[in-house]
């Protein structure tokens, strides 16, 4: 980016639209709009528009999206086929089970209807060995009258999946260029393509979901970088993408897939950023915003990533940070149940109507209705994006709901309401600590989002968590994960075998040849070879198991012994206990290329001056406490507060119960300290 422009980071959220601008002068602004849903685009020019940044002075802009997300959940994606291997027509639908908890499986369970109905998802008489030698060619096959049972089929987009094509993707290919040149305007996904690994069902899966997002990521994009162009913003455009590291336009077009976590991860990439300043090493990030909450573990600023993942109960091949969501946010719905009892989520109000106490025609009370009566929020003063809240609409409707059979008088049904709130969202924070092994009581717990600092430190005593972070411009952190975001590529190459059995060498001459495929991508980017880091992991197994470690791997180690003690050791701290004697398998070798662009310098601390005190309210911690009420641009570096009390900024407001008291980092950061005591 040249000097003198505008770094910009946008994040579409279900309810909000967060941007955040780098100027060249190094400050920092920001902007939060109401979403739009089925024209995010226009969300993003109003947030562009509120901040008065001239076009022209936009040197570059990375934006996050709910686009494949809400396409899938919402079953509007393309109309899909699917073209597979004679034989393997049912795949999708007789897929594998689930387990439950312990591993047995769930007998009750039930499959989703797939994407691809019967009806569409034709054969190819062809067939690979798994070693990749041809069983069945393809020769004199009749791909016109295949294009043609596609076309009566009105498809939008095609899903390409060979058995044993991550072997050798000579005939996948072939057929995608066949049908690619018969069907105009029909997306083609080739799944040797997205994720040459093992594992048919969930390589298809994989294939499928790509190719049913295909069409609708490609008009979003096309309709975003028009309305840009038409405004005058010709910087370039990256979307930030589920493994953690942005991707330009072209790419994000072919590997729609790859979007899924394109929000929530820019919030782990701020937060990683945010706690290394503020010199936390362990964290778990808490993203709660108006729609969902989403929380990830980070180990050493490391977040955890996962190459086997589950969307909507679908596999997806694809790296992706290792994040677990929820359907718990600030505008989720509260509820009374068949049998009485009070429910929160996951069915959210949404951007329109939005919460009662938004003034926009929603009725149902939520979770932010629940806090504004209890003094958690401003009556009478707006928040960010000029929002003012009706405190009256919002007991109006916890009287409706009181009204519906619930017992309690409405402070106290909205009372039990962030109750079950934060239970739901310390079960979030289990899911990715105690159930992969990590005591979330020696973690920091980072709250952002625009209601994760007003929720943080109950969630935490919850957990018996007793450190809780929470960064400047909290409700923007996502947006500024995504403006700090290097480009990254990742990819992967089957590679079995027993490392007695192994040739080193012969790995080595595959990794030389990757590192350099990955370069070679980058360059396409745009980016220098001096600004590149690639990154090789071998995922590891004993002989035997059916589950890998990965572990990082030097190319140029001239033998086995360097990963041979670090897979041992890595499934020691994993597992409880090592076993050198046995053989190790590799499964895969993987690559991450990363094209490091310029981060600017962000300075968190406040330099506002005067009285932090903007008034004294009442507030409900277990009964009517009288609560000091403070401006956090006001707060000086090193300076205690002891709770109870409530900090508001613009985008976020960060309570203080009782028995907790925050300092300011002199990274600008609010440091919480708890007595949790269990």
């Amino acid at each position: 980016m040249s000097k003198g422009h505008h770094l910009v980071g946008v994040d579409v959220g279900g309810t909000f639209t967060d941007l955040i601008a780098h100027g060249p002068d190094g400050t920092l602004s920001s902007a939060k709009v109401p979403s739009l849903p089925g024209e995010q685009w226009r969300g993003v020019l109003a947030a562009l528009a509120s901040l008065g940044i001239a076009p022209a002075s936009i040197g570059a802009f990375v934006h996050g999206t709910t686009i494949a997300t809400n396409a899938l959940l919402e079953r509007k994606g393309a109309r899909t086929g699917l073209v597979t291997t004679a034989g393997f027509r049912d795949l999708l639908e007789v897929g594998k089970g689930r387990r439950l908890v312990g591993g047995l499986f769930d007998p009750a369970w039930q499959r989703p209807a797939p994407l691809v109905p019967r009806d569409r998802r034709f054969e190819v008489s062809e067939r690979l060995a798994a070693d990749g030698s041809v069983v069945r060619p393809l020769d004199g096959f009749d791909f016109e009258g295949l294009a043609e049972a596609l076309r009566g089929a009105a498809v939008e987009a095609v899903a390409v999946a060979l058995v044993n094509s991550y072997v050798d993707r000579r005939h996948e290919q072939a057929v995608a260029s066949a049908l690619a040149s018969r069907l105009d305007g029909v997306a083609i996904s080739e799944s040797a393509a997205l994720t040459p690994e093992r594992g048919e069902f969930e390589r298809t899966s994989t294939a499928v979901l790509n190719a049913y997002l295909t069409p609708v990521m490609r008009d979003y994009l096309a309709a975003l970088e028009a309305a840009l162009a038409e405004h005058g913003i010709s910087a370039p455009v990256n979307i930030m993408g589920s493994n953690g590291g942005a991707m330009t336009l072209s790419a994000a077009g072919e590997r729609c897939a790859a979007t899924f976590l394109s929000g929530p991860v820019g919030g782990v990439t701020g937060a990683v950023r945010v706690a290394e300043s503020a010199g936390a090493l362990d964290i778990i990030t808490f993203d709660m915003g108006g729609t969902s909450t989403d929380v990830a573990l980070v180990h050493g600023l490391a977040p955890r990533m996962s190459h086997d993942n589950q969307i909507d109960a679908f596999p997806l091949k694809m790296p992706q940070l290792d994040i677990h969501t929820i359907g718990a946010g600030g505008g989720s719905i509260v509820w009374v149940q068949p049998d009485g009892t009070l429910g929160v989520g996951p069915r959210s109000a949404g951007a329109v109507p939005g919460p009662a106490c938004y003034g926009r025609g929603g009725d149902e009370p939520t979770v932010s209705d629940a806090n504004l009566p209890l003094g958690r929020l401003p009556v009478g003063r707006a928040l960010a994006g000029g929002l003012s809240l009706d405190a009256e609409k919002a007991r109006a409707a916890f009287r409706t709901l009181a009204s519906r059979g619930t017992e309690g008088d409405p402070a106290a049904l909205a009372s039990a309401s962030l109750r079950i709130a934060v239970a739901r969202m310390a079960g979030a924070v289990r899911e990715v600590s105690v159930h992969r092994g990590f005591d979330p009581r020696d973690f920091t717990l980072v709250g952002f989002g625009g209601a994760g600092p007003m929720h943080a430190m109950e969630v935490a005593e919850e957990l018996g968590i007793t450190r809780v972070l929470v960064p400047r411009l909290p409700g923007h952190l996502s947006a500024l994960g995504q403006m700090l975001a290097d480009l990254r590529h990742d990819a992967v190459a089957a590679w079995g075998g027993r490392i007695s059995e192994l040739d080193i060498e012969a790995l080595r001459a595959r990794a030389r040849t990757m590192h350099e495929e990955g370069a070679a991508r980058l360059e396409a980017d745009g980016v220098a070879r001096d600004r590149q880091r690639h990154e090789f992991t071998l995922d590891v197994r004993y002989v035997g198991q059916s589950f890998t470690l990965p572990i990082p791997w030097n190319p140029g180690d001239a033998d086995w012994t360097p990963l041979r003690i670090a897979f041992d050791t890595r499934h020691e701290e994993t597992f409880g206990y090592a076993d050198p004697a046995n053989d190790l398998e590799i499964v895969n070798v993987r690559l991450v290329s990363i094209g490091e662009v310029d981060k600017p310098a962000v300075d968190f601390v406040p330099r506002g001056t005067g009285d932090p005190l903007i008034e004294h309210r009442s507030a409900w911690f277990g009964g009517w406490r009288e609560t000091p009420i403070l401006d956090r641009e006001r707060l000086p570096p090193e300076s205690r507060i002891d709770g109870p009390a409530i900090v508001e900024e613009a985008g976020g407001t960060t309570v203080v119960p009782p028995g907790w008291s925050v300092e300011v980092h002199r990274s600008g950061a609010l440091m919480g300290t708890g007595n949790v005591r269990w």
